[in-house]
Formats: C-alpha cells, sequence, structure tokens
C-alpha cells in the first residue's frame, strides 16, 4: 500500500475507508499473529503518513519485530 495507497486513496475514498476499517477490526482481534497485527499496524502509520515513508528509525523497528516473529515461529 506504501506505493498505490495514495492513488487508491484519491480514485476510490469511500474503498479505502472500507479498508482502514477492515485493517483496524484485524488488528484489534485478539486471535490474530503477532506477526499479523504488527503488519496492519505498519498499513495503518502508513496511512497516517499520507503513504509517505515512515522515519528511518520506525521502518527498522518494524524490520526488527517481524523479523523477531518470523524467525521464532
Amino acid at each position: 500500500l506504501q506505493s498505490t495507497g495514495r492513488l487508491l486513496e484519491e480514485q476510490l475514498p469511500e474503498m479505502m475507508t472500507e479498508l482502514l476499517a477492515a485493517v483496524r477490526d484485524k488488528m484489534l482481534c485478539p486471535t490474530e499473529s503477532q506477526l499479523t497485527r504488527s503488519l496492519l499496524m505498519e498499513v495503518i502509520e502508513l496511512h497516517a503518513h499520507r503513504w509517505s515513508p515512515l522515519e528511518a528509525i520506525t521502518t527498522q523497528y518494524y524490520n526488527r519485530t517481524i523479523q523477531k516473529l518470523t524467525t521464532t515461529a
């Protein structure tokens, strides 16, 4: 979504609203894996940053978290 989120939001704002609502619902669902919830949180942050790249420290946080969750699973 980082590369297409802005375009989708401009072209189909209702669809983006529905997509983000689904992302929020899934992220808050306790039965979802930590990996899934982490990836969804990154999508929420990207939206909050208007689909611009996240700061390096934030990207590093997600990379470390995802690596940790995929190597221990």
